[in-house]
């Protein structure tokens, strides 16, 4: 019987020099999750997190978006304020001002400022003028819902108008009400259904007239992309950090990849 000529060790050799090249991107348009992804130097949805996913080459980012209790939104990705800094209660609880002392907890000891959108992302936008933001909105409401939903979407519509900003932004969220009234607020806003289900995701979006599907590229597969787009939408994944999962979900044929790495694409 012939053998092969790789022995063992050769071939896990193989593979260690292949994780450490840089995947080519293709067209699929590479999206850093909160920045830098968990576990980084800076925090998720950190001014640095972001600029440094920019900087590596990330066709644009995802980052969590709040409401403040005066009108400002910003980047946070948890309920409640305890789980990342040293404040408690929800974001909407609070003004922007109060949020000053609540710095968000990195990989490290460091903490980040709570930033917020519309002079952050005004700074990107100039420094990077080809960029595209994913605004994860998280709905924890302080009062009456219909109210909040509202007052957020109202904010939303504003961000969009600043300069360097429109059509640069994307809102993707659960709640299917919130993409509703933002697409009355603003008909010009890309709109994404975050998704848990796949094929119910795929109706649902579909029958909305919503723009695209994001969901875990574990909770997808091949042919369930390829039914989304053929129903004209677009399909972002996430849940992606390493080489190898990242080659399987771009197999899968999506146009947008949020990922833990940005850095791990080439340019």
């Amino acid at each position: 019987m012939a053998k092969s000529c790789l022995q063992p060790w050769l071939l896990g050799s193989c593979f260690l020099l292949l994780g450490c090249s840089p995947l080519d991107r293709g067209e699929v348009l590479i999206i850093g999750h909160g920045g830098l992804g968990p576990g980084a130097h800076a925090p998720m949805n950190s001014a640095a997190a972001l600029t440094e996913a920019l900087a590596l080459g990330a066709d644009g980012v995802e980052l969590d978006v709040q409401l403040t209790a005066d009108g400002v939104l910003v980047a946070y990705h948890a309920q409640d304020l305890a789980e990342l800094t040293a404040c408690q209660g929800i974001i909407h609880a609070h003004t922007y001002a109060q949020l000053a002392a609540c710095g968000v907890i990195g990989g490290g000891d460091d903490r980040a400022p709570i930033i917020r959108l519309d002079s952050a992302l005004q700074a990107l936008a100039k420094a990077y003028p080809t960029a595209t933001y994913t605004l994860d909105i998280k709905l924890f409401a302080q009062g009456d819902w219909w109210s909040y939903l509202e007052a957020f979407a109202a904010e939303l519509r504003a961000l969009h108008t600043r300069r360097g900003l429109l059509g640069r932004l994307i809102v993707e969220c659960q709640v299917q009400e919130f993409l509703d009234l933002m697409r009355r607020s603003d008909p010009n806003m890309p709109v994404f259904l975050y998704a848990t289900e796949a094929e119910e995701g795929i109706r649902t979006a579909s029958a909305k007239g919503y723009t695209g599907l994001t969901i875990a590229h574990d909770r997808i597969g091949s042919e369930q992309v390829a039914l989304a787009r053929s129903q004209g939408l677009q399909v972002a994944l996430f849940g992606v950090g390493g080489w190898w999962s990242h080659r399987q979900a771009m197999a899968k044929g999506p146009q947008r990849l949020q990922t833990d790495d940005p850095g791990g694409f080439q340019r």
